[in-house]
């Protein structure tokens, strides 16, 4: 039975409601993929052990997830695990604040929100699942292939195939983290600060001097 809890909605801004369409103005899936920013793949290729190029296609796809959130008459859309990557470039880029402010608003005339699942959410689809599997998991198949018929309808059989096939197979969850590099500052406290606390554990009072 596949990992529900892994499954939440995403980030559709409340601009985003059918009462405001005449108010939003998007932009073509083009312009949204044409916004370059190397400093975001570099941070990512940085975090993984995968090439520039790998990690500019991430980007790629995962502009294409933000321009499809940004759709007004898509009302929901989930995140499972086949989307790992794509995810973890999502958080990447939210990182570089101003600019994917700056991307959100001028592309797409509003702000993308990443919402995780909350711990309600998780109860009511751990809830579902021990109550009736069965029914549990028909919903989940119905919402997926709700989600097919979107992504293939926006943004082809292409992206479709990508994002749960190819994707899937070689950037999951686990063989992503086993390309995760080390962290490179060091961590262990300077002779200084060890000597520093020494003396503070001992109870003896210190005077810090300027230079």
């Amino acid at each position: 039975m596949a990992n529900l809890n892994t499954i939440h909605p995403q980030s559709i801004s409340n601009s985003n409601s059918n009462s405001l369409l005449p108010t939003v103005k998007l932009c073509s899936l083009d312009e949204a993929i044409s916004y370059q920013n190397e400093e975001v793949i570099y941070r990512f290729i940085n975090t993984y052990d995968i090439s520039f190029g790998e990690a500019n296609d991430i980007f790629v796809e995962t502009k294409k997830w933000l321009w499809l959130c940004a759709q007004p008459d898509i009302e929901e859309l989930s995140m499972t695990e086949a989307f790992f990557a794509i995810d973890e470039m999502w958080h990447t880029f939210i990182v570089f604040t101003p600019e994917y402010t700056d991307y959100c608003l001028k592309y797409f005339d509003q702000y993308i929100h990443h919402l995780p699942t909350t711990q309600r959410e998780k109860d009511e689809i751990r809830r579902l699942q021990e109550e009736d599997p069965v029914l549990a998991m028909e919903k989940h198949n119905q919402e997926m292939l709700q989600q097919y018929a979107v992504i293939y309808d926006k943004l082809g059989a292409e992206t479709l195939l990508k994002w749960f096939v190819e994707y899937p197979t070689r950037y999951s969850e686990e063989l992503l983290n086993q390309r995760r590099k080390a962290k490179s500052f060091n961590s262990k406290p300077t002779p200084e600060l060890e000597a520093l606390a020494a003396y503070l554990q001992a109870g003896k009072k210190v005077v810090l001097k300027k230079n």
